[in-house]
């Protein structure tokens, strides 16, 4: 029996190798710039090689590729690695639904002893997350974060869904709820609202 997962999978499979022009835009690469000054603000003058990012779903890795080009050390996950540009496919990759336990990614990760990575990185991915699923994939993320989640998130209906028969963005909430949703699940450092996109820096309480 195919679960929700297995759908999801297909989906994106689908998208990625039927749609030449999804991959254009890259929200994980624009979001840099924000990543940094939202989330390194406190650690000034330290190197961006001590620490380790999960780039949760990576996509096109476009956003993962950036961070280690700046000489983060990145790990990806997402459902298929089918839409990951041949430039990012040496880094470190696993198949990962973010709504299920992430620990194993962290497992070791940059030491031996290390349990969580020092940031999850996660940029337009969770309106593409079902609805009852989207607090579920946070909380998941939030416990591999040892500093804190990074999230940019899409507040409008994508364009390309009519290409495959279905919404690709299943979660569609104005920016309140997803900054108030948020808030019961963590720490919220600071939120943006940009109108077409909400970005957020949260940490584990």
């Amino acid at each position: 029996m195919r679960t929700l997962l297995d759908i999801e999978r297909d989906k994106y499979q689908d998208v990625w190798t039927s749609i030449d022009t999804y991959a254009d835009y890259a929200p994980g690469a624009v979001r840099v710039p924000m990543f940094l000054d939202m989330a390194f603000r406190e650690f000034e003058g330290r190197m961006p090689s001590e620490f380790t990012v999960l780039d949760a779903g990576c996509g096109s890795a476009k956003g993962g590729l950036a961070l280690s080009t700046l000489g983060f050390h990145v790990t990806l996950c997402d459902v298929t690695p089918a839409g990951i540009v041949t430039e990012a496919q040496h880094l470190p990759y696993h198949d990962a639904c973010l709504w299920t336990d992430l620990s194993p990614l962290a497992r070791g990760v940059g030491h031996p002893g290390r349990t969580r990575f020092d940031v999850v990185y996660c940029c337009d991915v969770l309106e593409h997350v079902p609805p009852q699923f989207t607090m579920l994939a946070i909380d998941q993320m939030l416990r591999v974060a040892r500093h804190g989640l990074f999230l940019s998130i899409s507040l409008q209906p994508d364009n390309f869904g009519a290409w495959i028969g279905e919404p690709l963005h299943q979660t569609v909430m104005p920016f309140t709820w997803w900054r108030d949703s948020i808030r019961e699940l963590g720490d919220l450092v600071e939120a943006r609202d940009l109108q077409k996109d909400g970005v957020f820096f949260v940490r584990h309480r």
